[in-house]
């Protein structure tokens, strides 16, 4: 292939109709082409959200996809209950032939400024280790790591945990515990009892009945809903098993609760009752007690950039596990 120059290459805002030139070019790029639930992964993401259709760009040559950034849509609630648009940076290939043009970049500040001018609030992410450089150099700032803490099902899970330091699987475990996350969100009412218990300060996420429906309704994800009694009202946790090396760890999503006694009760219980080695969650806001052992150093590192509106401090930021993990 003869030297390229970014002159070489289009580039403009992607289209639904983009898909069959975009998704081999992100299956290859991002080793995704064992994945038979992906295509649909990524529908259910960025054109199912309740939030909106994602904003994406596309870098063509002579009709190839070969660069394709995404930014999905977010919307959070500030101390003042004034609600502020968001976008999430995700889902960005480069294909490996075209390395060293700058694409990644190029796409990203592209959709900065078309999502300023349009006046969206701020962009944030959890970008790993090899990522986070490039946004740093693009007008991100690093906020803060997100603590992680656990609860170990027993003493004997304590050394299984120490043996399975490796990414979790993507997809879910089966479990017959608790409730199908997305048959019950279809009631609006049950929704709506449980979101009387959902974050109430800090910078967080606008949790909605359309939001909690869409948020759990992928089947492959297989989130479950635990209550505390058959009543909705008196709070419940969603969660999902997932495999973590020679463990199974319950990874607590939403803690919507309305005190921390019934959600460490009802942790206790998820683990009891599916058997998982230990349950994981974020230790910010009302979930901080329900998974009570820290794990320094181990959770997400949060980043976010202005758009239109300026992030808040860190100590602002309220999120769960829901809320980051995943995307």
């Amino acid at each position: 292939m003869p030297k390229l120059t970014p002159a070489d290459l289009e580039i403009r805002s992607a289209q639904p109709e983009d898909d069959p030139v975009v998704i081999p070019m992100l299956r290859e790029s991002l080793k995704k082409g064992d994945d038979p639930h992906y295509e649909a992964f990524l529908h259910w993401k960025h054109r199912e959200n309740s939030f909106g259709e994602s904003a994406a760009w596309v870098a063509l040559h002579e009709g190839r996809a070969v660069g394709y950034r995404t930014l999905m849509r977010w919307r959070f609630v500030n101390d003042e209950g004034k609600k502020v648009t968001a976008v999430r940076a995700v889902d960005t290939a480069t294909h490996p032939d075209y390395q060293g043009l700058g694409i990644f970049r190029t796409l990203t500040l592209r959709g900065v400024s078309e999502l300023t001018l349009a006046g969206d609030g701020i962009v944030f992410n959890t970008p790993n280790d090899q990522s986070r450089p490039g946004y740093l150099k693009m007008g991100w700032s690093v906020v803060r790591r997100l603590p992680v803490g656990v609860l170990p099902a027993n003493p004997a899970a304590l050394p299984k945990m120490a043996r399975s330091k490796v990414p979790a699987n993507l997809w879910s475990e089966e479990t017959s515990v608790g409730w199908p996350a997305a048959e019950a969100f279809t009631d609006r009412g049950f929704a709506e009892a449980l979101l009387q218990h959902a974050p109430a300060k800090g910078f967080r996420t606008d949790r909605t009945p359309e939001h909690l429906a869409w948020r759990t309704s992928f089947g492959p994800l297989r989130y479950r809903v635990l209550l505390a009694s058959s009543d909705p009202a008196e709070g419940g946790v969603v969660f999902r098993l997932r495999r973590r090396g020679d463990t199974v760890e319950a990874a607590i999503i939403e803690q919507l609760v309305p005190d921390a006694v019934t959600g460490a009760r009802l942790v206790a219980r998820v683990l009891r009752e599916t058997k998982a080695d230990y349950a994981i969650g974020l230790r910010t806001g009302p979930s901080a007690g329900l998974v009570p052992l820290p794990v320094p150093g181990a959770g997400p590192l949060l980043t976010s950039r202005p758009l239109a509106a300026s992030p808040p401090p860190a100590s602002a930021w309220r999120l769960t596990l829901g809320d980051v993990e995943l995307f």
